[in-house]
């Protein structure tokens, strides 16, 4: 005769088998759904653009710095790319470097051979789907942040033998680049969202190299400062305006200053200590959010001016109307109109609303000087920095950075600028008050940021060792330019 077991004894049999069953059941399904969340955000990691563009609006992204492992060719066939002759490496004369160019040199050795895929790949990567083998790379040795390329990464440029080396190379070009942020840099110069028309010598190897001091009085030249003003077509014909936009340009107001810093807002600035050179200028400017309570160690707490984008503006998140980190010092806004565009065309055809933006805080603030720049002047500055360059440049505004870099070159007798070219403490930190990191803060995207770099670098008047040491750049005031006649060659 069997055993019989008990009833109340196969009843817990029966329930702990019952558990098991749906823990493994469960299990199972938890896998599954990771995977496909694996999947998923590989998916929109390689198709960023087209997903940000369906969920957000083309204007979320076009206007933004995207993240260097998130985004694809935007437009299909964009730029080619160009011939790469070898240059010397700054910190190994042996090792050679990518520098885009069209220039030929029969005695130059061959450019090296870039590595493919499927040589370094493992077993998982010729066993499983490539999505899948990114999946398990990114879960298993971790995705680097902002990295620049597959391979090398972000170790390739910031690390201390990095290809940035110690002071920034004004040779720098987009085939230096890492494979994603060069694809980033490829589709912004095939974009052309404000209609520019390219002209002059710019873009080829050919053009004529002009030295610092050359390039200084053309500056002075051909990128003359202003701001709206109410007399200025539409606004003379608007009840606004001449209560609200100030009756004189911004030069006519401010300065002359003998000493002006501009301070970035690079998160190389975090751990300098520069705070008390920074204040003891006769002006400051700062940009956009970037604080200075909690940071005046690194940063100092004087400012003079504040640049602003209309994106900052417009967006409800950083309280442009209430925080009082704008209620300091002289408020300056920007907004990119169309290239050929005039000021009517621009005033209905806005990337942020700026103009309501400017009314509304006006109105609350009325003390606070407040000026629009025109825009003619960014797109005066941006058709510098293309003729000055050996390659096609992205077809957007330049950066907050060297906009407000040229105007305290039009208000002061020296310009200091800190951190604009990175320092030792160079570092993928794009913000010294924040914690998000990406190359394309440093080396640019949307903004022409690198050859902006490139041309400060040529225009310095410091040393290295200050620009390495401090990162400090010294540029003269357009006022102390001793420019001659026909020492600017003309372009």
């Amino acid at each position: 005769m069997g055993y019989k077991i008990p009833g109340a004894a196969m009843d817990r049999v029966s329930l702990l088998w019952r558990l098991r069953r749906r823990a493994r059941r469960g299990a199972v399904c938890m896998t599954l759904f990771c995977i496909s969340m694996a999947l998923l955000y590989a998916l929109c990691a390689e198709n960023s653009v087209p997903v940000t563009d369906a969920i957000f609006g083309v204007r979320a992204r076009t206007r933004a710095q995207p993240r260097t492992h998130s985004v694809i060719k935007v437009v299909r066939g964009g730029a080619k790319t160009p011939n790469v002759v070898p240059q010397k490496h700054p910190n190994d004369p042996h090792r050679p470097i990518p520098v885009l160019s069209n220039h030929t040199n029969e005695d130059l050795e061959s450019p090296p051979k870039r590595t493919s895929a499927k040589e370094s790949s493992g077993f998982f990567a010729r066993l499983l789907p490539r999505p899948l083998t990114r999946v398990l790379a990114g879960l298993f040795s971790g995705r680097r942040k902002g990295e620049l390329s597959g391979k090398s990464g972000d170790a390739e440029f910031f690390g201390p033998k990095g290809l940035l080396g110690e002071v920034w190379n004004e040779e720098m070009s987009s085939s230096m680049l890492g494979g994603r942020l060069q694809k980033v840099v490829q589709n912004y110069q095939a974009m052309n969202k404000y209609g520019v028309k390219v002209s002059g010598p710019g873009g080829t190897s050919k053009r004529t190299k002009l030295s610092g001091h050359e390039l200084l009085c053309q500056l002075k030249e051909k990128v003359q400062l202003s701001t709206l003003t109410p007399d200025f077509q539409p606004f003379s014909a608007m009840a606004w305006a001449s209560l609200l936009l100030p009756p004189q340009q911004l030069s006519s107001d401010l300065g002359p200053y003998k000493s002006c810093a501009v301070v970035s807002s690079a998160g190389s600035l975090r751990n300098s200590g520069l705070g008390k050179e920074i204040d003891s200028h006769d002006a400051v400017i700062r940009f956009n959010a970037a604080p200075t309570s909690g940071f005046e160690k690194d940063v100092g707490s004087k400012t003079t001016i504040r640049l602003i984008n209309s994106q900052v503006m417009a967006n409800e998140d950083l309280r442009f109307l209430s925080s009082s980190l704008y209620s300091s010092g002289v408020l300056v806004a920007w907004d990119p109109s169309p290239f050929s565009s005039d000021l009517s065309q621009w005033y209905n055809h806005t990337d942020y609303p700026i103009f309501s933006q400017y009314q509304r805080y006006r109105r609350l603030h009325p003390q606070q000087p407040f000026y629009i720049l025109h825009p003619r002047f960014e797109w005066q500055l941006w058709q510098r920095i293309q003729d000055n360059m050996a390659e096609p440049i992205q077809k957007n505004p330049p950066s907050s950075g060297l906009l407000g870099t040229v105007l305290m070159m039009s208000l002061c007798e020296v310009v200091h600028v800190y951190e604009f070219l990175p320092s030792r403490r160079k570092t993928e930190l794009c913000h010294y008050y924040q914690r998000f990191y990406d190359a394309a803060c440093t080396l640019g995207a949307y903004h022409p940021l690198l050859y902006e770099k490139n041309l400060v670098k040529r225009m310095n008047q410091g040393s290295d060792q200050d620009i390495y040491v401090h990162g400090r750049v010294t540029l003269p005031g357009f006022r102390s330019l001793n420019c001659t006649a026909g020492m600017v060659r003309e372009r």
